[in-house]
């Protein structure tokens, strides 16, 4: 019992950091019907308020009054106010990619105002953060542990008293379920919401500020972990239950320190303390029901700002069925040039300015690259190529289907890694190697999809971003997989006497995968089982009914993803010459993600332009002061802001602005006068309730 507690007593602290990320977790969830991915990052923002404060000179309690009851709270209520209270009734996706883009954003852009990342420890909120001030039986509790406890039993008590002795907690029930219904009841449904969010924002805030003197340095990864800890135990509450999440937290530190205690020394027992969130996931995700947010008043409502932009978006989409029973979508813009004189010749004229000008610049993109293009500038465009390639997985994966997947970093590390494994000890040529690691990937896909064939939405997006956690701490370490920070060497390919170590051949050679790849993503589009893809994202429940088999179908796709997404990561290892686990961290998934949705999620040519973009932005910040590092993050994720008005990316905003100009013009010119800007819902007219999900049809 003595040695139980020698372990268990060191995690309470860290248990209760984890208990109030978990419970600011499902206290702005069941607010707002929104899951603050952020979180993590907002803890960070006030870490570094209070760091920053605290060097220059400022009193202890002062530094702690302005990070966590100011800074947290302004940062919560903005959030509030400019993006998830718009997106309460959205899809998943939609909801999903700001919290990720702003989890990439807001560290980064926090130390660029800071100006650099402080590497001095601050002291705990109270007393001295190293002196041992009791003991429980033989274990020393030091300053730094009972702050902490203190504090998440002063803030434990303050909920109980909100939510048991205030109107206020029975307010934010009652938006929880419709707050159209609660304003007719006579309550500010704004103003509970924004209440919601500065608790939970101030408990965010108060988890960063706790934990930030553990580390030497601050660094926003340690607390994207932190994130995934307080997922856990909102997890365990069931996105619920306040008092099972705080609960969950405080039994998940306890249980990371025993397992560090009780395992032997070696790379399984270091990678399964950090790995303990997927199990949990694991096993209480499939218990986790869903909540529906959609509020059954939201007809009373006037459309929202989104709803008109959405019917005005030239991507918008009515699904119609097919003679065949699966679903196709529809682009407004074909119905809009049915009423054009000669509408068939009309609607191709409109489509091919745009293709004849995408073909272009990519044909004078390439010749560039083989002339004059300076060898620097090559390899980003070669970058761009395998990047894209993973980027593919996710328009076959996500674009298609809607199924999110926040470990398609893992898929393109385990194929890279393999291909270089199977090089450096075979003697395999690496192009085979690419194919073998693709199939390896595949294989591992396979294996993700099978456990959570019965989730969707954000449940799936958590489950896949607890197995990229557990790759990074068992599989990748391992030397016969990633062989850890070491990392492998992956040699450039050749063919007998033909060598492609070159830039250029090298460049050629991509630019043919990434051909192939795309010519895969275009048969499965505009094939059959495209069309399947299609009725399974409009409904599984009709899809079953039509004798699809939803669940082959989505282990296939998950599997021919992860084989893409391996493809590429063999790809970007041979053209850098080698591969660490830090390349293919699982918050590269996370902006993986991000970087296609805001770019084009819907066509193979929004997953080229987004690897171009990515890596371009990337060489072109190396030029400027190392305090702007992150500045690729910052613009990527503040520009999922707009995401939310333009879900179908800015490549087909862009392209649909282009082509419905081209069409004005021409009936301009035919003298019927401009065309029509709002969807024809099968000549009945009327204006969808929400903002639909973007078009994703074929993969062309």
């Amino acid at each position: 019992m003595t040695q139980f507690l020698n372990y268990a007593v060191p995690g309470v602290p860290f248990g209760c950091v984890f208990a109030l990320m978990a419970v600011g977790l499902v206290l702005t969830y069941k607010a707002s019907g929104v899951f603050n991915l952020a979180f993590g990052a907002q803890a960070f923002v006030s870490a570094l308020a209070y760091v920053s404060l605290d060097q220059d000179g400022w009193p202890r309690w002062a530094s702690t009054v302005i990070a966590v009851l100011v800074i947290g709270p302004l940062v919560g209520v903005l959030l509030d106010r400019l993006l998830f209270r718009r997106i309460r009734t959205a899809s998943p996706l939609v909801k999903l990619v700001p919290s990720l883009g702003l989890l990439v954003a807001l560290p980064q852009l926090a130390i660029i105002i800071a100006g650099s990342e402080p590497s001095i420890p601050p002291p705990a909120i109270v007393g001295n953060a190293q002196r041992v001030y009791l003991h429980l039986g033989s274990v020393p509790l030091s300053g730094l542990e009972l702050s902490i406890s203190a504090a998440t039993v002063v803030v434990v008590a303050g909920l109980v008293v909100l939510f048991r002795f205030t109107p206020v907690g029975l307010e934010m029930r009652a938006v929880v379920e419709s707050p159209r219904m609660t304003e007719l009841a006579g309550v500010n449904a704004g103003r509970v919401s924004a209440f919601a969010w500065i608790l939970s924002s101030i408990m965010a805030a108060l988890a960063g500020v706790l934990l930030s003197p553990l580390y030497s340095q601050l660094d926003p990864q340690n607390f994207t972990v932190l994130l995934v800890w307080g997922v856990a135990g909102a997890v365990i509450g069931r996105f619920a239950s306040l008092p099972l999440a705080l609960v969950g937290g405080l039994a998940l530190g306890i249980a990371q320190q025993v397992v560090a205690g009780y395992m032997p020394a070696g790379v399984i027992a270091n990678g399964l303390r950090p790995s303990l969130p997927f199990v949990v996931l694991l096993v209480f995700l499939p218990l986790v029901r869903q909540r529906q947010v959609d509020d059954p008043l939201s007809s009373c409502d006037p459309p929202s700002s989104a709803s008109e932009a959405a019917t005005a978006g030239f991507r918008s989409a009515s699904t119609v069925a097919t003679s065949g029973g699966a679903v196709h979508s529809v682009g407004v813009w074909h119905q809009r040039l049915e009423g054009l004189p000669g509408s068939r010749m009309t609607g191709i004229l409109v489509r091919r300015p745009t293709a004849t000008f995408a073909w272009v610049v990519g044909g004078l993109a390439i010749l560039s690259a083989l002339t004059w293009v300076p060898p620097d500038w090559l390899l980003t465009m070669n970058q761009g190529v395998a990047f894209a390639i993973i980027f593919l997985s996710l328009t076959l994966l996500t674009g298609m289907t809607g199924q999110i997947s926040l470990c398609q970093a893992t898929f393109a590390g385990l194929g890279g890694f393999m291909a270089g494994q199977l090089a450096n000890h075979f003697g395999l040529p690496i192009v085979l190697g690419m194919v073998a690691g693709g199939l390896l990937a595949a294989g591992l896909g396979v294996l993700v999809a099978i456990p959570t064939l019965r989730l969707a939405g954000l449940p799936l997006a958590l489950a896949t971003l607890a197995f990229a956690l557990l790759a990074d701490n068992i599989l990748f370490p391992n030397s016969w997989i990633g062989n850890g920070a070491g990392g492998i060497t992956v040699p450039r390919p050749s063919a007998g006497p033909v060598s492609f170590a070159a830039a250029k051949p090298f460049f050629l050679l991509s630019l043919v995968i990434l051909g192939v790849c795309a010519g895969v993503v275009k048969l499965v589009g505009d094939g059959t089982m495209g069309r399947y893809l299609s009725a399974v994202r409009g409904s599984e429940l009709a899809a079953n009914a039509v004798g699809i088999d939803v669940y082959r179908l989505r282990v296939l796709v998950f599997a021919l993803s992860a084989a893409l997404a391996g493809v590429g990561g063999a790809l970007f290892g041979s053209l850098e010459g080698s591969l660490s686990a830090n390349d293919f961290g699982y918050q590269i998934s996370a902006v993986l993600l991000v970087v296609v949705a805001i770019v084009g999620l819907g066509s193979i040519a929004g997953a080229v332009v987004a690897g171009v973009v990515y890596t371009t932005l990337q060489v072109a910040v190396t030029s400027l002061p190392s305090r702007f590092a992150g500045l690729v993050a910052v613009l990527f994720g503040l520009a999922t802001l707009s995401y939310t008005r333009h879900p179908e990316g800015f490549l087909d905003f862009l392209s649909g602005r282009v082509q419905t100009a081209i069409a004005d013009r021409r009936s301009h010119r035919l003298g019927d006068g401009p065309a029509e800007h709002g969807p024809v819902d099968g000549g009945v007219g009327e204006r969808p309730a929400a903002a639909p999900d973007p078009v994703i049809g074929g993969a062309g």
